[in-house]
């Protein structure tokens, strides 16, 4: 199979969809593997070891999308990309559609079969391709979160490690999944004081065994998160409901009730974002304030460490990449119920019922298109 990998056109997107290692073990495998000039040049992957690994190099985003049998990126399709959709593509990327119905829309007129990464779910019920960016993206929330707080980016002025004789912030962190713990994991050990709420108690309980007293661990009602709220430093919505537009967690009330030049950062922006107040940005225009609050909606942090994400990224994608292109799209869908349940878009339908719920196309069932 004829595999490529374009550059990310998205705001300062610099990670890419797979490593020289990686396109070098597809290649061993038998199939072609088409890379875009400079395509691995913002983490730091050059043509060079690109073309040392097998790979050809090609000049043109034009010439990747128009010559290759499965597209693999890292973020949704740029508008720029859509003159090149049509039947019998095969795309795998993160899609979030829920939230981008200009996405979807251009995806089913265009015939693509579009496969979600952050649909993949394994028999365990764990989302494999989403959480290797999800943990960075938590761990960058905290750092992101931590540098608006200071006086010169409109924030409050607060070290999240105190000082002597000086309180540490307080962080509070809604959801207390994969992103959720890697933020209360940065955030403690820089030296805040976290709290961390959630439905799920059990996930609650994990991080009471891992962190002990050392952490507030909260079940998360309305009444519970606006109390902790008034006192709240920095404020982190890590709330993921796979494959729909996050739920609305956090109203604008209770943002009101965050002291002035605090920080609100939301990782869930990719699917909506779970604040009445959250909207995106982009990472060269990152914040904006709202009721005296620092709101951060960067829908691609991890592309702010480039490298580290895209050794992660491949890492996780590289072994269904491989059953793709070794057993085709189509044959791996029929007899992979966890590559089938990615699936977004076939032959001109919407195959995923939350995603039609959020942006208003039609649904068709799965078994139904293939």
């Amino acid at each position: 199979m004829k595999i490529g990998v374009p550059r990310e056109r998205k705001t300062l997107e610099k990670r890419v969809a797979i490593t020289p290692d990686g396109a070098q073990d597809l290649v061993r495998r038998g199939h072609g593997v088409l890379i875009e000039t400079r395509a691995g040049e913002g983490a730091a992957f050059s043509d060079e070891e690109y073309r040392s690994a097998g790979a050809k190099i090609v000049d043109s985003l034009e010439a990747v999308w128009t010559q290759s049998e499965m597209v693999v990126k890292v973020k949704e399709p740029h508008e720029l990309e859509y003159q090149y959709f049509r039947p019998g593509l095969f795309l795998f990327d993160y899609l979030h559609l829920a939230s981008m119905p200009e996405v979807a829309k251009a995806l089913v007129d265009g015939g693509v079969t579009g496969i979600a990464y952050e649909l993949v779910m394994d028999k365990q019920g764990r989302l494999p391709l989403l959480e290797p960016m999800s943990e960075i993206a938590g761990k960058l929330s905290v750092l992101n979160g931590s540098f608006y707080l200071l006086s010169q980016n409109q924030g409050r002025g607060v070290l999240l490690s105190g000082a002597v004789g000086v309180p540490r912030a307080q962080v509070t962190i809604v959801g207390a999944g994969i992103s959720g713990r890697a933020a209360c994991e940065i955030a403690f050990g820089m030296g805040a004081h976290v709290s961390i709420f959630d439905i799920n108690t059990q996930k609650l309980e994990h991080l009471r065994a891992e962190f002990g007293n050392q952490i507030t661990t909260a079940f998360s009602t309305p009444a519970a998160l606006g109390r902790a709220l008034e006192t709240t430093d920095l404020l982190i919505g890590a709330v993921l409901v796979p494959g729909a537009a996050a739920p609305k967690v956090i109203s604008r009330e209770m943002i009101s009730r965050m002291p002035n030049g605090s920080v609100f950062v939301d990782i869930s922006i990719d699917q909506g974002g779970c604040a009445e107040t959250s909207r995106p940005t982009s990472l060269d225009e990152p914040t904006y304030l709202e009721n005296g609050v620092v709101h951060y909606g960067v829908c691609n942090m991890p592309a702010q460490t480039a490298r580290t994400s895209t050794m992660a990224l491949t890492n996780a994608t590289l072994p269904y990449i491989v059953r793709l292109a070794e057993k085709g799209p189509i044959e791996a869908m029929k007899n992979d119920a966890v590559i089938r349940g990615a699936l977004n878009t076939h032959k001109g339908k919407l195959t995923n019922a939350k995603v039609s719920e959020a942006v208003g196309i039609d649904y068709s069932p799965i078994d139904e298109v293939l």
